[in-house]
């Protein structure tokens, strides 16, 4: 399929009819269209999708029609909104279009939900030949199934990761021309499959009062249900068993040839969980340091002076003279009352009265012996508390040092490990994979197993059924005569599954070294694609004599998928045949170009030169639309490779106009 022409109307910041033709030379195929963000790039890729599928994907609401269009239009007014594409498919022209109209009421202006597709061809004698609406969609998918579109109309800020995509198995086997074989197969059917060749002959023979018959063909066609559904799952369980013995083939292999690295990634992190341990027990040491510190500093530092005050108060001999607990006011009482508490008279003649006044001199407030005497019994209370704390701060102290030389021992040894297993990957995750891998291995096998014992079961069964069948069924010339065809028929099933089987293994082969090949191309670096059953598609990276599965960051995702296109469009290019037996069978495809939006945004310089480098070389046919600050790097390389270049003119937020450029 070569594109010649997109023809817009009114689509939204394309006011009017615009046109863009794109260039198809052998030596020039790469159209170029330049312009900046919001400018309408993205408006051109959709109106490929639109106008072949009627979707359009925009960020905002998919509001179609111009809006300067749309606000000029008056209550009854009615415009249109046109998408036509001109291209070449399979040495036929042909001409694509859709239209929608919007209609302006009271409510504001709206869509038509119809959007009338018309395509017509071109005829060997210039004539143009319209086709039946009803073969319309049949052929748009004719020549490019809609599965595939966004294969070749893609916006590389959007799509992600293309290969990851849930249709890719079918999109893969329809480009490269396996649809065919499995369409025949499908054609062919089996008995289960009454809209089949062999569904309808069995349905053609006469059974007519043969019950017994009947009954059996209705158990045959149901077991053949059930067979098919059993076949589909285990197909995919296969593709999962072959995926993960891989994966697991990988992983025993890196892990044998790193059993040291594992070992010291062990130890290494066996200290570094010892050393956060360790941090933790320091910190807490410091802590108790600090609030004991901070409760019992005072008194521990005031020892010498309290050592001096109570050496001073020994001399002087007056702490200990005072009545503990008595004061002068008691003593003033006593005498007042002329009685002692033990009954003796006291007056102003008696001895009596001459030791109360004496005692006076040793009682507060008139002296401070027995403060002193109180005093000192403190200091005896202190000592006790001072020596725990000298002790305390002592076995903190000694703590701090043990935990910190620990922690220095630990983490030197850590750093030896680090700088041996330094540049190399971590067996951790590995190990945690493979085990994930096995069971996962574990679980598909015996999904397998059970299928396979659930189809014998059925083959069992359609064997026993066919032949009292046929017995039945052979009465007649005429059902013996549509029993022949049938087997005719299933022969024929038998050679092209077979056929489908061998070459689909070789054509994934062949694509993968494709992709390889132009993904190294592209690439500066030591990575390599692998492709499995299902057509994903992973990285490895080159460790030492291992290819390793690895992260991918955007740029390079972009770089595989641009490898992945180019490899499906450069096989899609070759005529493949297919041998089987004594015969062989064409299974070539039609080449597609490839429509791009902001092809380079996730790539650097030096991947912008190699993609620009090889695209051209690969496709029949390159249109991209791309910012000029990315085309600048793409220039130096495909600039002698461009035949057609446009510039977007962006007026207002709602107008853009197509201008050619002069090569």
């Amino acid at each position: 399929m070569l594109l010649k022409s997109l023809t817009m109307k009114n689509f939204r910041q394309y006011r009017g009819e615009q046109r863009v033709e794109f260039s198809s030379y052998k030596n020039q195929n790469v159209t170029v269209i330049l312009g900046n963000n919001t400018s309408g790039k993205t408006t051109l890729l959709q109106a490929f999708n639109w106008c072949l599928y009627g979707v359009a994907i925009f960020e905002t609401k998919a509001f179609l029609l111009n809006l300067d269009v749309s606000r000029e239009m008056n209550i009854g007014d009615r415009q249109y909104v046109e998408v036509e594409i001109n291209l070449i498919h399979d040495n036929t022209e042909y001409f694509i279009s859709r239209k929608q109209e919007y209609t302006c009421d009271s409510k504001g202006t709206r869509p038509s939900p119809l959007k009338q597709v018309n395509i017509s061809y071109k005829k060997p004698d210039g004539q143009i030949e319209p086709i039946k609406q009803m073969f319309v969609e049949k052929s748009i998918n004719e020549i490019l199934p809609k599965e595939l579109s966004n294969y070749f109309f893609f916006d590389t800020e959007r799509i992600g990761n293309i290969s990851s995509k849930a249709d890719v198995t079918e999109a893969v086997k329809g480009l490269l021309g396996l649809s065919v074989l499995d369409n025949a197969m499908k054609h062919l059917g089996n008995t289960g499959i009454k809209s089949s060749v062999i569904g309808k002959l069995n349905l053609s023979i006469n059974l007519d009062g043969n019950d017994k018959a009947l009954q059996a063909l209705k158990i045959i066609q149901s077991k053949q249900l059930n067979r098919d559904n059993i076949a589909k799952k285990l197909e995919t369980v296969k593709a999962e068993i072959t995926h993960y013995e891989n994966r697991k083939d990988q992983l025993d292999e890196i892990l044998r040839d790193n059993q040291s690295t594992s070992r010291l990634q062990s130890k290494k992190e066996r200290l570094e969980k010892d050393i956060n341990q360790e941090e933790s027990a320091l910190e807490s040491a410091y802590e108790k340091l600090l609030n004991n510190f901070n409760t019992n500093t005072t008194s521990f530092f005031a020892q010498p002076l309290m050592r001096r005050a109570e050496a001073l108060l020994k001399e002087a001999k007056v702490d200990d003279k005072g009545i503990k607990d008595m004061n002068a006011r008691s003593i003033e009482d006593i005498i007042k009352r002329g009685r002692c508490v033990c009954g003796t008279e006291i007056n102003n003649e008696n001895d009596a009265y001459r030791h109360l006044l004496k005692e006076l001199e040793f009682l507060p407030p008139q002296s401070i012996g027995t403060i002193i005497r109180n005093f000192k019994e403190k200091i005896v209370t202190y000592d006790s508390t001072n020596n725990s704390f000298y002790d305390h701060i002592q076995s903190k102290f000694e703590d701090i040092y043990r935990y910190k030389g620990r922690i220095q021992e630990w983490a030197d040894e850590r750093d030896v490990i680090s700088d041996q297993i330094k540049g190399k990957e971590n067996m951790k995750k590995f190990e945690d994979e493979i085990i994930d891998v096995k069971n996962r291995l574990k679980e598909f096998e015996a999904k397998k197993e059970k299928l396979i014992h659930e189809d014998g079961a059925c083959v069992s069964e359609i064997e026993r059924y066919q032949k009292t069948y046929d017995s039945l069924a052979s009465v007649s010339s005429k059902n013996q005569q549509t029993l022949l065809y049938i087997k005719y028929a299933e022969e024929i099933y038998t050679w092209i599954e077979r056929t489908y089987r061998e070459k689909e293994s070789a054509i994934r082969e062949k694509l993968e070294k494709s992709v390889n090949g132009i993904f190294s191309k592209m690439y500066h670096g030591r990575r390599k694609v692998t492709i499995d059953e299902k057509y994903r598609v992973s990285l490895l990276t080159a460790y030492a004599d291992e290819d390793i599965k690895t992260d991918e960051s955007k740029g390079l995702e972009t770089v595989k998928n641009f490898a992945f296109i180019a490899g499906l469009v450069d096989l899609a290019r070759e005529k493949i045949v297919s041998n089987a037996g004594e015969s062989t069978m064409a299974l070539s495809s039609e080449p597609y170009p490839l429509v791009m939006d902001a092809p380079f945004s996730n790539a650097d310089e030096k991947h912008v030169s190699n993609i620009s480098q090889v695209l051209p070389e690969v496709a029949e046919q390159i249109i991209m639309f791309v910012m000029e600050k990315d085309w600048r790097y793409a220039e130096t390389v495909m600039g002698k490779k461009v035949g057609k270049k446009y510039f977007l003119d962006k007026q207002t937020e709602t107008l853009t106009y197509l201008r050619e450029s002069e090569m």
